[in-house]
């Protein structure tokens, strides 16, 4: 797919008609409503964007489901290459709803801990985002046709046991762990790339 047929496609509104984008703006607008109901002080900023990123990484994942995978999956254009273009409209709905977010709950975090806060976070939730899009490409592969049901359990279970292993806890508030605990989301977040690509292979191959 050369970049003229990719530009085409989002110029035109033939892929983002083809996305099910439900599933993204009932997580938006319960990010609204979660905003909303935090106004004013005394909240946990750092839970409270947690929450935040959940809700946008739960409702991206259905990014991949495309109805019409059986009819293009004879066309030129690779898998990898159709995939890589759904992934990207994804994130660029979900980054202006993060940044709006962090602008909107920083502000009430201390001075001196808001870039702690900010960059640990986003890359809490990019790996959140790169574990939910290689589950969907990895059930893709396997056949399912609509794999973005499969990712909301998978990821809730991901995050459930990431939050439980004591010896080496990745859900931390900012203090000795914060550190080591972003190290190994870094490692969850390249550990992810590398299944997602992986699962992005055409099976023609």
């Amino acid at each position: 797919m050369t970049p003229s047929v990719a530009w085409e496609l989002v110029r035109s509104g033939h892929l983002v008609r083809s996305l099910r984008l439900a599933p993204f703006w009932v997580s938006a607008a319960a990010v609204v409503a979660f905003l909303a109901a935090r106004r004013g002080g005394g909240h946990d900023v750092l839970a409270d964007l947690r929450v935040l990123g959940l809700l946008a990484a739960l409702g991206s994942g259905y990014v991949l489901d495309d109805g019409a995978a059986v009819t293009l999956q004879a066309s030129p254009y690779g898998l990898a290459r159709r995939l890589w273009l759904r992934i990207g409209c994804a994130a660029a709905l979900v980054a202006p709803l993060w940044t709006a977010a962090l602008a909107y709950l920083l502000p009430s975090a201390p001075a001196g801990d808001r870039w702690t806060l900010g960059l640990g976070l986003t890359l809490e939730l990019a790996a959140v985002l790169t574990v939910v899009w290689a589950v969907a490409a990895a059930g893709r592969r396997r056949g399912f046709e609509q794999p973005g049901i499969i990712t909301t359990p998978a990821l809730l279970a991901a995050l459930f046991v990431a939050g439980s292993i004591s010896q080496a806890p990745m859900l931390v508030g900012l203090g000795q762990e914060w550190t080591p605990a972003h190290v190994r989301w870094s490692v969850v977040l390249a550990g992810a790339a590398c299944v997602l690509v992986a699962a992005m292979r055409d099976p023609a191959a």
